[in-house]
């Protein structure tokens, strides 16, 4: 597969602290892969860079042989930042905050189309909460204005989806579901798929490959070839257990689901 997304001798520093250190991947078209490290590791950071939200220090990033900026401007990207973009007190329908970037001054006083309509009440299908459609948006719990943002971040079929904590406020079952989801937009559509998660062991059946950054890169690799003991010792420290998620998890609510 031609690579998607390459980032290289990448370093981030400011107020002379270094976040990025030397940051050098590829990533191919059509692949899902999970970003996993600990709080303040830079994950984030990565991720506006590759937006181009952030400037690097040193070395560059590239999406398909463009600045992150010129691929922008020419293709959708699909993305869920930390923080919501939407505020949740306002009074937005389920319906606008999924169509809110097609929403204009005063739009919310627009009609929307048969087609819109009903693209938006298929993804909302796909996340189990189309029957809110017409809900405000405050109405909902935590994990259902997530899964309507996710709803959000697909309606204009990115060919890039860029996750940052996609699972915040969900359930295991839904945290299941979004995960099948994006590993189904990832082979039936090609979707790229790029997502920051501390999910280690959930996520690891469902991903094509896992990053593990703590300012530094220190892996790269497919699940199955990852040593998960040296991981843990380099990024996390040394008191901390990982536990794999597979379809031998008889007794795990999430065991069974390994792709």
């Amino acid at each position: 597969m031609p690579c998607m997304i390459e980032f290289k001798n990448l370093t981030y520093t400011i107020s002379g602290k270094q976040i990025l250190d030397d940051i050098n991947f590829t990533i191919e078209k059509g692949s899902f892969v999970a970003i996993v490290g600990p709080n303040g590791a830079g994950k984030t950071t990565l991720i506006k860079i590759l937006l181009g939200l952030l400037k690097p220090t040193e070395g560059f990033v590239k999406i398909d042989g463009k600045t992150p900026q010129e691929y922008i401007r020419e293709n959708r990207i699909g993305y869920l930042p930390q923080k919501a973009i939407v505020n949740w007190n306002m009074p937005l329908k389920v319906i606008d905050v999924v169509l809110i970037e097609n929403l204009k001054p005063f739009g919310l006083f627009k009609r929307y189309t048969k087609e819109e309509i009903e693209k938006v009440r298929e993804l909302l299908e796909l996340f189990g909460i189309a029957g809110r459609i017409n809900s405000y948006i405050k109405e909902l719990s935590g994990g259902g204005q997530q899964r309507v943002s996710l709803a959000r971040c697909l309606f204009h079929n990115p060919s890039l989806l860029v996750l940052d904590e996609p699972n915040t406020a969900v359930d295991a079952v839904y945290t299941t579901r979004i995960y099948e989801i994006l590993k189904d937009l990832k082979e039936k559509k090609g979707v790229t798929v790029v997502m920051v998660t501390h999910d280690i062991g959930a996520i690891s059946g469902y991903v094509d490959e896992i990053m593990c950054l703590n300012v530094k890169l220190h892996c790269h690799g497919s699940p199955t070839t990852i040593d998960y003991e040296q991981m843990i010792k380099s990024v996390y420290g040394e008191n901390v257990n990982i536990i794999i998620h597979s379809e031998e998890c008889k007794n795990c609510r999430l065991g069974g689901h390994r792709g």
